[in-house]
């Protein structure tokens, strides 16, 4: 079965689809979390408003500031300044309908409890390793625990809203629908090849001394070569990745997950062997093939509870847009020039 998702077995490893950032996840909307301190003063003029309500240039700024920051690292080409300004527009867009949905969850009368409130709030917390931690970003972010807890209910009652409106409606499919879904996807019920791999890494940044941190990771592959002491164990020791408490393990992948330049010496790999030092836009690498898997077609039943889900989110997501679509066209929008 071909994985539609890419996975981040090491955080910034994969190729990035920074445009996934901004869009908001149509049943996971209250995990956004996303608030960013401004260091520049901005004019704190109205870029926006949605029946009569107005979303400020201090809002968008604080919205917009980390994701566009972090999309201009991947950007190239004469046309950076069109797509930048095309995501600047996105993220405008996704605040007006942010806005509509809770207009909507007024208007339907939608209600969360307390308890619903706090376990929302548990689950963000169960992100942070520790209390001190989870303080510590809310602090950074410049938000006090009662606006945080009211930003938490406003999602919970997005997300009650779209189950009543969107999810609730939705007709999931019949066998026979899977049945027909199959037989005319047969060529991509195939499970691609994937590899499990273990890699010690040494960051470079553009603060790093190149050479020093080459011939460090030269002199580890030295040690690795040795045999004395196991690849997990050395991993452990010197890999700068956050896999590194577990002795550098990745995990399985397929193609099109990883950076190409790690990807291409990692499937090129017999199990048990060792890669010389590869070199990616994330740092050096040494990489370990642990264990192998052949492509390999699936059957229906296999796939069945598979293609169920997603069929029926396939179809959650057209109902989302269709009626999203309805409530922008009764709501007042106004929107000025951002840049």
């Amino acid at each position: 079965m071909k994985k539609e998702n890419q996975r981040s077995p090491e955080g910034k490893m994969v190729r990035k689809e920074i445009i996934s950032i901004i869009t908001v996840s149509l049943f996971t909307i209250f995990c956004l979390f996303i608030v960013s301190s401004l260091e520049a003063k901005v004019v704190n003029r109205t870029v926006a408003t949605v029946d009569g309500d107005v979303i400020l240039m201090s809002e968008y700024e604080r919205r917009a500031k980390p994701v566009i920051e972090e999309y201009e690292k991947f950007l190239t080409g004469p046309d950076k300044e069109i797509r930048i300004k095309e995501l600047k527009e996105k993220i405008l867009e996704q605040m007006i309908d942010e806005k509509i949905l809770i207009h909507e969850t007024k208007r339907k009368k939608v209600r969360v409890n307390r308890k619903e409130i706090q376990d929302g709030i548990g689950e963000i917390r169960k992100r942070f390793g520790t209390e001190e931690e989870y303080n510590q970003e809310l602090a950074r972010q410049g938000l006090a625990e009662e606006e945080f807890r009211g930003q938490v209910k406003k999602q919970l009652m997005v997300m009650k809203l779209i189950d009543q409106e969107v999810k609730a409606k939705v007709v999931p499919p019949t066998d026979s629908e899977i049945e027909d879904f199959y037989k005319q996807n047969e060529s991509e019920m195939v499970e691609p090849e994937q590899m499990r791999a273990r890699h010690i890494l040494i960051k470079v940044d553009e603060n790093t001394d190149k050479k020093k941190a080459l011939k460090r990771i030269r002199d580890i592959l030295k040690e690795v070569k040795k045999g004395k002491t196991s690849f997990a164990e050395l991993a452990k020791k010197y890999s700068e990745g956050p896999t590194a408490p577990k002795g550098g393990d990745l995990g399985f992948f397929i193609r099109g997950q990883m950076v190409r330049k790690f990807e291409e010496a990692a499937f090129a790999l017999k199990v048990g062997e060792i890669s010389n030092v590869v070199e990616t836009e994330y740092g050096y690498h040494i990489i370990q093939c642990i264990e192998k898997k052949a492509s390999e077609k699936k059957s229906l039943e296999e796939v069945r509870e598979y293609l169920r889900n997603f069929i029926s989110q396939k179809r959650m997501e057209e109902r989302y847009v269709e009626w999203l679509r309805t409530l922008r066209d009764k709501a007042s929008i106004t929107r000025s020039d951002i840049d």
